[in-house]
């Protein structure tokens, strides 16, 4: 994302768009309110004169009691009907802003998923939509601050200044003489947080990775019986007290400047004093406009502290991670024609190279190679030689920075991921352990299909029946809501289970067999090119002997190609793939 801050007005316009977008016929309702407070606040001055010069001439024997009593009357109606406005307008905005969080967590969520996915190998944008997430519980509050200065003190300060001008122009230094240290306050806290969000979004994700490592179950084996707890303790414990100290800093200056603005505040207040004293002297003002006017400097200057000391500090100590959320919800999606693709045609690299985000080498170089149709197709090759970059290409998941893509002779480049994910299943070795049901696990993949999962369960060698599943398909697979735990290597069953659940035509096996013998390995890979026959299925393994069930195996070295073949043909050739074969054999020989 671009860096520097979004403007307040931008901010406020797309903070209603999405307010409307969750809850129109409340927000409507909350703006009218909103306006009809902030009018009757401005008037409220002039109610109080009325009702104080009722009593001062009633104490001075202009007026008989029954004439003084109606305006007090008159004033005592009015500051009735503004509670009731005061608390249907608190209602709603306290309704809109608890429903918002949660519409704008999802909104984060879905606008994340239509990013294109080689943004996420950017630590940069990890660390912006980091921002951007911690902004949703402040993101209705921070335009609600635009919204509550437009519909209530714009008009409370325009009717006020009108009132303060009909007695004497002067007196318009009252509204800059209350609102003028605030303002000087809320410049400084906006630079002061906007620079706190800067230091502290790779702190805050640091932090968060060190407590997964003591405390999440996936880490705790290692953790324990490494002895390596001490270690991230410590990097937690250093995280913490760097991002503490950053807070502390910017929170010492604000609150100095604080201080400041509530002594120019004080200040202020003999200023507005003397300007009173001056127009009573001059005959300008009645005793009853003098004391409404003082009561209202008093309302007044409670009106800019909340204001500024709360609508507007909202603003400012969050401005940083709001404009990081309407930058998210700026992002370019990825998008496409609607084109399907047919995924029983060949699939064909020409001249492809593809480098990650802040990378210095290619991780793939002019690489070229076709996989025919129906033709089961293993990736083999070191480890960094591009197996899993080729994978995520051949998906669609990422695009060439060079060359092109083409399936049964068409460019899959700029093609809608909805039609290009259309027909493609995968398990990859860094598979997903869903805390559901069983069955659940599986349909996940492809919840349109209606289809029974127990000959999947079969075909990857999943027990379902067994102890392991008290509650058979019904099981529920995590501790943590009364059901059970897994080993690695039945996961891994349940994750290719799920792969090939879903409706494809081509598959893609990434690795995923990690957790599991070989002899189970190559029991399992037989069973799917059984499954898989007639539908074209890339294998990425680093067991070579899992790699002669494919038709044709491609041999990858430092992006490129360095082999293709059947298994005799790259035996009988002596290259790189036969030297890694012997060396493997030689582990299991010996």
């Amino acid at each position: 994302m671009a860096k520097g801050n979004v403007s307040l007005f931008k901010i406020a316009i797309e903070i209603l768009k999405y307010s409307f977008k969750c809850w129109p016929s409340a927000l409507v309702i909350y703006l009218v309110i909103g306006l009809i407070f902030g009018v009757m606040s401005g008037a409220n001055v002039w109610v109080m004169q009325y009702a104080f010069d009722g009593i001062t001439e009633l104490a001075v024997g202009a007026r008989v009691m029954q004439e003084a009593i109606f305006p007090l009357v008159i004033f005592i109606l009015f500051i009735m009907v503004q509670e009731m406005i005061i608390s249907m307008y608190y209602y709603y905005m306290y309704m809109i802003g608890a429903r918002m969080h949660g519409f704008m967590c999802k909104q984060v969520a879905e606008k994340s998923a239509r990013l294109d996915p080689i943004l996420f190998e950017d630590p940069a944008v990890l660390d912006d939509i980091n921002k951007a997430s911690g902004a949703t519980h402040h993101a209705f509050w921070a335009g609600n601050t635009i919204f509550v200065t437009v519909i209530f003190y714009l008009p409370y300060i325009l009717v006020t200044s009108i009132y303060l001008f009909t007695l004497n122009p002067l007196l318009l230094l009252v509204i800059v003489l209350s609102s003028a240290p605030k303002i000087l306050g809320l410049v400084v806290r906006t630079k002061l947080y906007t620079d706190l969000e800067e230091k502290s979004a790779p702190l805050r994700r640091a932090t968060k990775f060190y407590e997964d490592a003591i405390v999440d179950r996936q880490y705790f084996k290692e953790t324990r019986l490494l002895g390596v707890y001490g270690f991230f303790k410590e990097k937690y414990l250093t995280s913490v007290r760097l991002l503490n100290r950053e807070t502390w800093k910017a929170d010492a200056s604000a609150a100095t400047f604080d201080l400041v603005t509530e002594i120019l505040t004080a200040l202020s207040y003999f200023g507005i004093l003397y300007l009173l004293f001056i127009s009573l002297q001059d005959g300008l003002i009645t005793v009853g406009a003098f004391a409404a006017v003082l009561a209202s400097v008093n309302q007044l200057s409670g009106n800019m502290h909340s204001l500024i000391t709360f609508h507007f500090a909202e603003v400012a100590e969050n401005l940083g991670k709001i404009s990081y959320l309407i930058k998210l919800f700026d992002l370019p999606e990825v998008e496409g024609q609607n084109v399907a693709v047919d995924w029983q045609g060949d699939i064909e690299f020409k001249d492809v190279d593809f480098t990650y985000p802040n990378a210095d080498k290619a991780s793939l170089c002019n690489l070229s190679l076709t996989i025919k149709a129906g033709e089961t197709v293993a990736i083999v090759g070191e480890n960094g030689a591009g197996k899993s970059t080729f994978t995520k290409l051949l998906m669609g998941l990422y695009v060439p920075s060079r060359g092109e893509i083409f399936v049964d002779g068409k460019r899959i480049s700029g093609v809608a991921p909805s039609q290009l994910f259309a027909g493609v299943s995968a398990v990859f070795q860094q598979y997903q352990r869903y805390q559901l049901k069983l069955k659940e696990n599986v349909q996940i993949s492809d919840i349109d299909v209606d289809e029974e999962i127990l000959p999947v369960l079969e075909q990857t060698g999943v027990e379902w029946e067994s102890r392991s599943y008290p509650d058979g398909v019904e099981t529920v697979l995590s501790r943590e809501f009364d059901g059970v735990d897994l080993s690695g290597g039945q996961w891994q069953r349940i994750s290719i289970a799920r792969g090939l659940y879903r409706r494809h035509d081509l598959i893609v096996l990434d690795e995923p067999t990690a957790a599991i013998d070989p002899l189970e390995e190559s029991r399992l890979y037989e069973k799917f090119a059984e499954i898989s026959k007639d539908k074209t299925a890339v294998i990425v393994t680093h067991r070579l002997g899992s790699a002669q069930i494919a038709d044709k195996i491609v041999v990858l070295d430092e992006g490129k190609v360095s082999e293709i073949g059947t298994h005799s043909e790259l035996m009988a050739s002596g290259g790189h793939y036969a030297k890694m074969y012997e060396s493997q054999a030689s582990w299991y020989m010996s």
